[in-house]
């Protein structure tokens, strides 16, 4: 009985949340707060247009080139800290400073100083580098030192350490990190795809658009279409890592 009613409440929140947003937006203007019906209309209208499977993979493309540009240097260095106390010190810093700017600050700071067709992927890789580095480096220090002194006592290899101890101590910190990450770099790139706009068809630009339109609808129904991407790409990354939901 408590596993059903933990089945359907999900749906049951879906239903009640589109329940609300249908009698809130009863008696406005659809500029001033459009119903799901319109919403849905204009979803419908910008996945028939030609240049939405472009626009989506040119945003999808950026997102996965930060995050490996992200991922590999945050692998290097969160190993590298565990080998080198000074290094840990001066990284846990170096993220530190990073994580407390301002995403909007870094924004600004890219699109002055870089040219405009980079800016989407190097803000992201600045966003996401600190998520990626912090996970990977706390899963190898956290490595339970129990099972490396055992291993030192039956003489494993470094190799056979490595493959049965650190990779699946460390993996529930990739999986948690790779996703925390991949869903703040889908938000962080359509937040910088708005202010540049060197490629006109991505997400962010799209959005732009609707907005100069004052068509909430549009805005709204692209909204959903990157809550879809990531979602799909989250659930993605549970299937190849195989984590239990």
């Amino acid at each position: 009985m408590k596993k059903h009613v933990q089945d359907i409440l999900p749906s049951v929140f879906l239903i009640g949340l589109i329940l609300i947003w249908h009698i809130w937006s009863m008696g406005r203007k659809s500029l001033i707060f459009p119903s799901p019906y319109e919403v849905i209309t204009s979803l419908w209208s910008v996945i028939k247009d030609p240049s939405f499977f472009p626009t989506v993979f040119n945003t999808v493309k950026a997102v996965f080139f930060s995050f490996a540009a992200a991922f590999i240097p945050a692998l290097v260095f969160g190993i590298v800290s565990k080998l080198v106390p000074g290094i840990y010190r001066l990284m846990e810093l170096v993220t530190g400073f990073i994580r407390a700017i301002p995403t909007v600050a870094i924004i600004l700071i890219a699109l002055l100083l870089l040219p405009l067709s980079y800016t989407p992927v190097i803000i992201c890789y600045f966003v996401v580098f600190p998520v990626l580095y912090t996970n990977i480096s706390e899963g190898l220090r956290n490595v339970d030192g129990k099972l490396l002194e055992m291993a030192r006592i039956y003489k494993f290899t470094n190799a056979k350490i490595i493959r049965n101890i650190y990779i699946p101590s460390l993996k529930p910190y990739i999986v948690a990190g790779s996703r925390s990450a991949l869903g703040l770099n889908f938000k962080v790139m359509v937040t910088a795809e708005v202010f540049n706009f060197a490629n006109h068809q991505s997400i962010g630009a799209q959005m732009y658009m609707h907005r100069i339109q004052i068509d909430l609808a549009g805005i709204m129904a692209w909204a959903l279409i990157v809550v879809f991407i990531s979602v799909v790409f989250d659930l993605l990354i549970k299937i190849l890592f195989r984590e239990k939901t």
